[in-house]
């Protein structure tokens, strides 16, 4: 059966004197549909887009009426805390290990949705989450509430893709803008000046070599702290070369050779556990682990002079170093990219594309060499300095009289 879209023409509307003028869209009037000889009904709509939709969806409803089949129910409703049980369990069957961070916002997400007694998916709005999105607390020129978007919106469009609720609520608000911001890496004197403070903090010796070694560890390495601080010993080759260390956040797999200076302290560094250099997983947590080496490196921070925001993540410095350093010898960035465990180029380009310099001098060169088939301007003569008249008598010379 085919249901087609027409105007009903309203009195006062000009093409209502005009015969078949059932499918002009100049005008705003009603939309209604017709199937059969004489079956019609209103389409509830003035859009023609909105109205062929509906169409097409009640020519499915004949079509089911016509062979006898039912309607598909409707989803039942599920709960927030069920949609973020299953959100979660198909995380983990995807292999996704970082989940801490989104099961901490969509928990905060359904906090604020039973303070308001919404305990049902479909009910979460988009005025909801525009107020609770209000009620986030970052640092100034962070990228936090852009991160935490992208959270909250990969959630809502997974339960769509599932039918769990009908539409994607959240692609209703826009995103959040990201803040980029220029990567600091550390100075040659700025390296040898931690190094060096290490011995100003009032560690115990064990605690101060430990230190040294995480920092020169992660400078040469470009490993994120969490994958430093719980290196295992087994990937240190004999050649100095670290193989197949995982990187938490991406999962990527990377292969990084040490300077021999850094491999030997390496292996001659004590830990109470035989199979880590750091890491002792029977009595500390990761992210216990990482803060411990977060405040040590505060300390060695401060006392080194090298300035710092309050709130920085201070052992991405070393990445950052590890990273540039390498550009600035001229490694291509797909190289380094590798070597830091980024998904794509794309990520390490929007970090460090400012310390290409291969790339700029190439750049330069295509310029210059486009130049050579342009007609450059001349240039200019250096100009006659022109003697500025005297404010004074240019002035009695406009206005006689008025200077006496």
């Amino acid at each position: 059966m085919v249901v087609t879209v027409y105007a009903r023409h309203a009195a006062r509307c000009p093409q209502s004197k005009v015969r078949h003028a059932g499918q002009n869209r100049r005008c705003k009037c009603p939309l209604w549909l017709r199937w059969g000889r004489s079956h019609k009904r209103s389409a509830r709509t003035r859009t023609w887009e909105i109205a062929n939709k509906a169409a097409r969806k009640f020519e499915e409803q004949l079509e089911r009426e016509a062979l006898g089949i039912e309607a598909p129910k409707p989803p039942d409703h599920v709960t927030i805390d069920t949609a973020l049980e299953l959100y979660m369990l198909d995380r983990s069957q995807r292999g996704l290990k970082d989940s801490s961070k989104p099961q901490r916002l969509l928990g905060r997400l359904r906090l604020h949705a039973y303070s308001r007694n919404v305990i049902l998916l479909k009910d979460v709005s988009a005025r909801m989450l525009t107020e609770w999105r209000a009620t986030w607390t970052f640092n100034k020129d962070s990228s936090g509430p852009a991160v935490a978007w992208s959270i909250v919106k990969t959630f809502f469009r997974w339960a769509h893709s599932i039918d769990l609720i009908a539409s994607d609520v959240s692609g209703k608000l826009k995103s959040l803008p990201i803040v980029r911001k220029q990567v600091q890496p550390l100075t040659l004197d700025e390296m040898e000046g931690l190094l060096a403070a290490t011995s100003q903090c009032g560690f115990t010796p064990a605690i101060m070599e430990r230190v040294r070694i995480f920092i020169l560890l992660q400078r040469w390495s470009g490993l994120a702290c969490i994958d430093a601080a719980t290196l295992p010993r087994n990937l240190l080759r004999a050649d100095d070369n670290l193989t197949q260390v995982h990187r938490t956040k991406t999962d990527a797999e990377v292969f990084i050779p040490l300077p021999p200076a850094v491999a030997q302290m390496l292996r001659a560094h004590t830990n109470d556990h035989a199979d880590y250099f750091f890491w002792n997983p029977e009595r500390m947590k990761k992210t216990s682990l990482i803060c411990q080496f977060g405040d040590w490196l505060r300390l060695v921070f401060d006392k080194a002079g090298v300035k710092h925001g309050q709130q920085e993540m201070l052992s991405h410095r070393f990445r950052h170093t590890f990273a540039v350093e390498l550009l600035l010898a001229g490694m291509p960035i797909e190289h380094v990219s590798k070597l830091l465990g980024h998904k794509t180029v794309r990520t390490t380009e929007r970090f460090y594309s400012a310390w290409v310099t291969a790339r700029q001098q190439k750049l330069e060169a295509d310029v210059k060499q486009a130049w050579t088939k342009m007609a450059l301007p001349a240039i200019p003569p250096p100009l006659q300095q022109k003697a500025v008249p005297d404010v004074i008598s240019l002035t009695e010379t406009i206005i006689p009289g008025m200077i006496q």
